[in-house]
This record gives structure tokens, sequence and C-alpha cells, in this order.
């Protein structure tokens, strides 16, 4: 299974690897890291014919949760932040809930697009809570340490998933 997206932008092709993602996030936030890989990776399948890659300047994303892991590596994947094609409203109220808003993402590809959410019961059930806890500064180190080794392995287990397991189709538009 390849772990790389293509996509094109004014310079020519441009070839996005999962790794290139973590290392642009530059943080512990793997888990979201693969999150944002594998919407991308399925929006595209879905949006775009098997041997076209989409090109960054037709990508527009809204974003239920604002977790740095995804929303970074969506910017580097896209430049969709910076280009400033993309909308964060934590207010979004479709999906499991983050403590960042909801795990809702959106891609539209020229006119279509595709609505995302996370699927049920692919987080561990304190992940939430122990995200609430350690990014408020009152976890233990046990829990900061569970809420640091769950965000690694989640990225390491989603990354190797088909993005259909990830997340389920909400709604599609042409």
């Amino acid at each position: 299974m390849s772990h790389a997206l293509k996509f094109l932008d004014d310079g020519g092709p441009v070839n996005v690897t999962y790794q290139a993602m973590k290392d642009y996030h530059g943080k512990d936030f793997h888990g979201g890291v693969a999150l944002a890989f594998k919407a991308l990776q399925l929006a595209f399948e879905e949006l775009c014919s098997p041997d076209e890659a989409p090109h960054r300047d037709k990508i527009r994303i809204i974003l239920g949760f604002n977790p740095p892991g995804v929303v970074d590596a969506i910017e580097y994947a896209t430049r969709a932040l910076t280009r400033q094609r993309m909308i964060v409203d934590p207010g979004i109220n479709k999906g499991p809930k983050s403590v960042f808003g909801s795990y809702y993402i959106e891609v539209r590809y020229g006119e279509s697009g595709i609505a995302l959410t996370l699927k049920d019961n692919l987080l561990p059930d304190d992940f939430t809570g122990l995200a609430q806890k350690a990014l408020a500064k009152m976890a233990t180190e046990e829990e900061r340490r569970r809420w640091t080794d769950y965000k690694l392995v989640l990225g390491e287990r989603i990354i190797l998933m088909d993005p259909r397991d990830v997340f389920d189709i909400q709604a599609r538009s042409q």
C-alpha cells in the first residue's frame, strides 16, 4: 500500500508522503497526521479519476475540528490554509466528538465534494478524556504517557488501514 499522495501545483507534480507530513508536523500528533492522510486519500479516490492527480488550487477543505496533526498535514499536502481555502469550524456538530470539535472533514475539489466523519469506535474509549486532561495540564504523568502512546500507535495503525475503514462517507456533491 502506497503512503504517498500525488498533487499538481503550478510548478508541476508534487509527491507527498506520510513521512513528509509527519516531519512537517514535527510533533507527536501522528494519529491526526494519519487521519488527514487517509481523508485526502479517500476524498481523491472518490472525486478524481484514477489517473488524475488533483491540482492544489482546486482543493477546498472544511474541518469540524482543529488538532495540530490534522491541520499541519492537510496544509502540507494541499496548501489550503495558506491559500485561504480551508475553514476550521469546531461548531460543526457532525461525527464523533473530539476535544477540538467534531471528527468531520469535508473536501471539495472543483465542483464536487465529499463529507467524511470518523468511524465510531476507532479511537480508544478514554482517548478524548485523556486529551482534555493532558491539554489542560491536569493529567497525571501516567495519563500523559498513555495519551502520547495513543497518538503514536494510532498513527501507525491508521496509516495501514483502508481509508473506508477509517471514515464514513456522509455526503457527496457533484
